[in-house]
């Protein structure tokens, strides 16, 4: 092994407190899940999916042979020192430590590669598995160090560019059987375009409400001061939301490098592929047409809808697609402003930073700034680069590994009480289609039916005939033992029949109340495991499992887990 090692991995974390017991771990097939053949084919190796893709992430000869592809392009683009100067200054600018600093140097080399992940900037660090894809990034640039004997650093991609503000503004945490969230409203509607979000500078207001709703919304734990600490030394009123994100993103996963391309210097270079994009995109999208026909041919989806131009103009507080006109030019939708190609290719050339890629040309972009060897993805993410490979080559840009990144679901230990007492998986209260209050409703009726062997109503009518049966059998022969006693037979019978329905009734309130309990033992559940219906993952934000553990909890949770995105994690800390 080559002096790779010492330049990546989680070694280079500073180790932070937390109080988890050694986690249990256990899997569960993605298939059991859900989500697309496609995904599922991929992860399951089978050779229909693989087709898709230029590199199998299941074969370490093929993520070896793709690292030295990537190194060696790299090298020859001449960009190496350009990119890491750039990085250099991001990453002091958001806290990196000396180590991250060293990664950033180790960019230089004419060997070295990276593994990259990225995602939205999400509030209070987005959804947890924001955190799982850097950490996927961190071990498996530590894999690929030692398989490929180069240095391998791990790179979050920062998605500052994107202009979906609603995708990004609310976090959600778990509060008993209910969903909780916080939210950056600064009273602009969240559906307008403004721009890219990470360029949103935070207003005092706004930043200060959804501080509060974090406080009441995180739960209670030996971490709990420690989360709320990081997300306001983070969201801090003034500062950009890249920012913001950025600082606590670093905080969470502190040995791994971050990229914003939202950069006049990195736009620059990655001018050539704008360039080409408004010269010839017509090829682009009939290779993507052509692939995605293909996909779907196989009898898979295609998740990326084509269209004809993969360029967005940013200006004036808006981030605008570009969309052909019947003269050979573009034009600006929505607005109807006329862009010739010679002004497009003139604009690329004189002001860079104003052209942003779209999904389809974003991973190009960031694998001509980076000797990308591998790219941590998520199921959609997966999918739509199954459609990019003959974009790549029309473009000259070697395709990465598509490596799935991790997936878990944190089982707290109250929630495992309620599996493990009613017998149930993590799928049982959410996986499918299935409305979850419907899903709910139906499983607490079978929990109730199952812990009843009998209906009480019935029981108890079927008594009350026999007693009262029995008090009437006795009316003639205490009548014909003393005359004077028949009404004391009609109040006998009154006062059994009542003592039945009292007893009745207490009986089947406590059922009722036993039923309760499961009920709300089962919400809670579906809350912390499903919350909104969603997998755990993708809905509820990190400082809640901070809140609860500590600051070390995080990488710990990940650590337990071994490198095998094929299935869907269980963790039980």
């Amino acid at each position: 092994m080559s002096d790779a090692s010492g330049v990546t991995g989680g070694a280079l974390a500073t180790p932070q407190p937390s109080l988890l017991p050694g986690p249990a771990v256990e899997t569960i097939p993605h298939a059991v899940l859900g989500g697309s053949a496609l995904f599922r084919a991929y992860v399951g190796a089978e050779p229909a999916a693989l087709a898709f893709y230029r590199w199998s992430p299941h074969d370490p000869a093929d993520r070896a042979r793709a690292a030295c592809v990537a190194a060696q392009a790299a090298t020859a683009r001449g960009t190496r020192d350009a990119v890491a100067d750039v990085l250099a200054e991001q990453n002091r600018t958001w806290g990196a430590s000396d180590d991250v600093l060293a990664l950033v140097e180790t960019l230089r080399r004419p060997d070295a590669v990276a593994v990259v992940t990225g995602q939205q900037l999400g509030l209070f660090a987005g959804p947890l598995y924001t955190v799982y894809k850097a950490q996927t990034a961190v071990r498996l640039a530590a894999r690929l160090a030692d398989e490929a004997g180069c240095p391998a650093v791990p790179v979050f991609w920062l998605a500052d560019e994107d202009h979906d503000v609603a995708e990004i503004r609310r976090a959600a945490f778990v509060d008993g059987e209910h969903v909780r969230y916080c939210t950056y409203d600064d009273g602009r509607p969240p559906d307008a375009d403004r721009g890219p979000v990470g360029r949103i500078v935070l207003d005092a207001a706004a930043t200060e409400r959804a501080l509060a709703e974090l406080e009441a919304a995180l739960p209670d734990g030996p971490g709990r001061a420690d989360a709320l600490r990081l997300a306001r030394d983070a969201y801090v009123p003034g500062r950009t939301m890249r920012d913001a994100f950025a600082h606590l993103l670093r905080a969470l996963v502190p040995d791994i490098v971050l990229m914003s391309a939202d950069d006049a210097r990195l736009k620059r270079l990655a001018a050539p592929v704008f360039e080409r994009e408004a010269r010839a995109w017509p090829e682009t999208l009939a290779s993507l047409e052509e692939r995605s026909r293909a996909l779907v041919d196989a009898g898979f989806h295609a998740q990326i809808g084509p269209t004809p131009v993969n360029l967005f103009v940013m200006g004036e507080g808006a981030r605008t697609p570009l969309d052909p006109d019947d003269g050979g030019g573009f034009v600006r939708r929505g607005t109807g402003e006329p862009i010739s190609t010679d002004d497009l290719r003139a604009r690329i050339d004189a002001d860079p930073v104003s052209i942003s890629p779209n999904v389809v040309l974003r991973p190009l972009v960031q694998d001509t700034l980076l000797p990308t060897a591998a790219y941590v993805a998520g199921p959609g993410e997966a999918a739509y680069f199954a459609q990019l490979g003959p974009v790549y080559e029309r473009f000259g840009v070697p395709m990465p590994v598509i490596e799935p990144r991790l997936s878990l679901t944190v089982v707290e230990p109250g929630v495992a009480k309620v599996l493990d007492r009613y017998g149930l998986s993590v799928p049982d209260l959410g996986a499918g289609a299935v409305d979850p209050q419907q899903r709910l409703h139906a499983l607490w009726r079978r929990l109730a039916l199952e812990a009843s062997d009998t209906d009480l109503e019935a029981a108890f009518a079927q008594a009350t005939d026999a007693a009262l049966g029995a008090v009437d059998a006795l009316g003639p022969v205490v009548s014909e033992a003393d005359a004077t006693l028949t009404s004391t037979v009609g109040s006998t019978r009154r006062a059994v029949e009542k003592a039945l329905d009292v007893l009745a009734t207490k009986t089947i309130r406590a059922e009722k109340r036993t039923h309760e309990i499961v009920r709300a033992r089962l919400a809670r559940a579906q809350a912390a495991l499903w919350p909104d219906g969603a997998l755990q993952e993708r809905a509820l934000g990190p400082l809640g499992v901070v809140a609860r553990h500590g600051l070390g909890a995080l990488a710990e949770i990940v650590d337990a887990v071994p490198l095998d995105a094929t299935v869907h994690h269980v963790v039980r800390p």
